[in-house]
């Protein structure tokens, strides 16, 4: 395995040496024996998951915590649809998304939503289109929060969305991110019957509503109820307190292989390995396997954020995440990532799992327990296991996601990444911050937003604020070159930087479960003009940006001042 130059010799005899030992054997035997648990959030086989996992740690001699917790969680039922006045009155079969609502032999008119099928609309055109729909059940290519709540508002009765493949597949629904509060119990969930329809009988359905008005009869059963979860949390102690937090959800839809059933088996593996190594440890590694991920909208991590914030923002340098690994037909390894460590970075360490120069790194997106923002943590990474051609594997989050569909010689590759990248930040001697690339990024996305705003949208303020704080952080790494330890600076600037970039809200809040993008809260007001927008929606996207462009600056602001306190601390 090759080294970094971010390490020492030491350090990059230690890669070497946990490369070695990791066993592809080891890691398919618990592979195996997660394929015979359906780990369902809260279910008997998801606490005996999560008891192997534990008691795997004991075995090994590291500590581990079973953090109990009370989830509020959500399981799909029975869901049908039946065509009125169709010859053979087939009853259809469909998936609920969790957090749907429920229906009880719903009678209603079928329509087909056209503009689903060809392209996007404005936002006034959108309110147009929802009111088309009014007390109808509507079938749709579309499958977000978003397109929910519009639904609901407008009195759809409910939603049959289209998936792109003949297999029953389970979505989301819940716009809530972690636990809800007693506002989102009350604001943040549609209530609306969401359900997922096969590519094949949904086209079906469309020819026939082109071809004359359907009657429907829908049925949508949902459990929805709080229940208690235990997480494995295992710690391997290096000579620092800071350490390296490694993640993965453990609970999973049916077996759930590759999503995520092989990531808790790597992850077993890695723990191996470095408890072996320990002593060679300079940060520590933290261990983490979640539940809550896929029916309580990542309940399990965001639980864990709000009950241990002190010690994430006072210790955690970096966030690992595993989730889909070891698949069959994986022929890239690319990667997710705050950007905080740079390009040159990314592509260096990924040089030795692919064939072919790597793909450029792409930023972090709202997903895969990306909780821990509000800590200041500024590294999030997330290794990507994929195709060339970037399609999804047929099989996620669908029964067919079972044994057979993972190649043991591409886990061992994923587990073989994880691991490396785990051992650099344990024992890197600087933590790899490119900190003025880092701003110089945030720049040009915010360029980029600024191009897509009409004149009443002014980021003037923005270009102030940045040029202040790009001179500030060049001071600021240049006096860091004389420094030894500095771990406590990098989490404090850096972190702060990939925060207000991320994020929309507070620290102790999290934002939204829906897709975003950086700098969210000023993008929402991309293409939008007076012309094409109602006139409330436009008042509250001005007042909504005004806001956000505020705190952009203010945080900017604090955090140029907090360079030159480090700088002029060092002088003393």
């Amino acid at each position: 395995m090759q080294g970094m130059s971010l390490c020492s010799s030491e350090g990059n005899k230690l890669i070497e040496k946990i490369d070695k030992a990791l066993e592809t054997s080891r890691i398919m035997k618990d592979v195996e024996c997660f394929s015979h648990l359906d780990r369902y959030t809260g279910s008997e086989d998801g606490e005996k998951a999560a008891e192997r996992i534990a008691k795997r740690m004991e075995e090994l001699g590291i500590p581990v915590e079973r953090e109990i917790y009370l989830v509020y969680r959500s399981l799909p039922g029975e869901a049908s649809i039946r065509i009125q006045g169709d010859s053979s009155e087939a009853i259809v079969p469909l998936t609920p998304y969790v957090y749907s609502g429920t229906a009880e032999n719903l009678e209603a008119e079928l329509v087909f939503d056209r503009i689903s099928a060809t392209g996007g609309c404005s936002q006034k055109e959108q309110r147009a289109r929802m009111a088309e729909f009014a007390g109808k059940i509507v079938l749709t290519y579309e499958n977000s929060f978003a397109f929910a709540c519009e639904a609901k508002r407008a009195g759809v009765l409910g939603v049959i969305t289209i998936w792109h493949a003949d297999l029953a597949h389970h979505g989301t629904l819940g716009g809530v991110w972690g636990t809800p509060e007693p506002e989102d119990l009350a604001c943040h969930y549609p209530r609306i019957p969401f359900v997922e329809i096969t590519k094949s009988a949904g086209k079906e359905l469309q020819k026939k509503l082109e071809e004359s008005p359907l009657t429907a009869c829908l049925n949508v059963e949902m459990c929805q109820s709080i229940v208690s979860s235990t997480m494995p949390v295992a710690r391997i102690q290096g000579r620092s307190d800071k350490y390296v937090l490694v993640s993965g959800h453990y609970d999973s839809w049916y077996e759930g292989i590759t999503d995520n059933g092989v990531a808790n088996a790597a992850m077993m593996e890695i723990a191996r390995v470095f408890q072996e190594n320990q002593e060679h440890l300079e940060r520590s590694v933290v261990l983490a396997w979640w539940s809550g991920h896929s029916d309580a909208r990542y309940s399990g991590s965001t639980w864990y954020y709000d009950h241990h914030w002190e010690d994430l923002k006072e210790n955690c340098v970096a966030h690992i995440n595993m989730d889909i690994c070891g698949c069959k037909g994986s022929d890239v390894v690319g990667m997710r990532t705050s950007m905080l460590e740079g390009e040159a970075f990314d592509r260096e360490f990924l040089r030795e799992f692919n064939d072919k120069e790597p793909e450029a790194p792409t930023p972090m997106v709202r997903f895969a327990d990306q909780t821990f923002w509000g800590a200041d943590i500024p590294f999030a990474m997330m290794p990507q296991f994929i195709k060339q051609d970037h399609k999804i594997f047929s099989w996620w989050h669908t029964k067919e996601d079972t044994f057979d569909k993972v190649d043991p010689e591409v886990t061992l590759r994923d587990t073989r990444v994880i691991a490396k990248l785990t051992a650099i930040f344990a024992n890197c001697e600087k933590l790899p911050a490119e900190m003025s690339g880092f701003v110089s990024f945030m720049e040009n996305e915010l360029r980029s937003i600024e191009q897509k705003l009409s004149a009443e949208f002014d980021l003037s303020p923005v270009w102030r604020a940045i040029g202040s704080l790009k001179e500030a952080v060049a001071d600021l790494e240049n006096a860091m070159e004389n420094q030894k330890h500095t771990d406590d600076v990098i989490m404090e600037i850096a972190g702060e930087l990939a925060r207000i970039m991320y994020t929309t809200s507070s620290p102790y809040h999290q934002d939204p479960a829906v897709k975003g993008t950086v700098f969210a809260g000023l993008a929402m007001a991309e293409g939008l003009t007076r012309e094409n927008t109602e006139a409330d929606y436009y008042l509250a996207v001005q007042t909504r940006f005004v806001r956000q462009r505020n705190r952009l600056t203010g945080q900017m602001n604090v955090v140029a001042e907090n360079c030159r306190k480090w700088i002029s601390g060092w002088g003393k």
